[in-house]
């Protein structure tokens, strides 16, 4: 049988781009809300989400942080390019896209790695 190579959107997310996406906890943060909706989510709550997280830190100076610009420049546009997140700016609406769920399940297995291994070391 002879296989003919797959068309960029056929192409499925690399390995190595999953890694890189995952590599910013912002990100892992973001893929965790939006996992956590079903219908999708705004930019609103996003940022207010990502807020809450910052404020449990422990130098308290995370809120001051401008988390709209990095949403809207950096994290959304990043995710948006490797087909993990569907983000429309002019909505302000954020679903998953066709490789979140490879992404995601990656996220979870590094989740679950971190627990079992804090568990062990306790």
């Amino acid at each position: 049988m002879v296989r003919t190579p797959m068309s960029n959107s056929e192409q499925r997310i690399s390995t190595e781009t999953t890694l890189q996406l995952l590599t910013k906890q912002e990100r892992r943060q973001i893929l965790r809300h939006v996992a956590e909706a079903s219908d999708g989510t705004t930019v609103d709550k996003l940022t207010q989400h990502l807020r809450g997280l910052d404020s449990l830190q422990p130098d308290g100076n995370g809120p001051t942080r401008s988390w709209d610009s990095d949403l809207h420049h950096l994290h959304l546009p990043k995710l948006q390019e490797a087909n993990v997140l569907e983000y429309d700016t002019n909505r302000g609406t954020v679903h998953r896209s066709r490789e979140f769920q490879t992404v995601f399940s990656l996220l979870e297995v590094i989740d679950d790695h971190r627990k079992d291994t804090s568990l062990a070391n306790s």
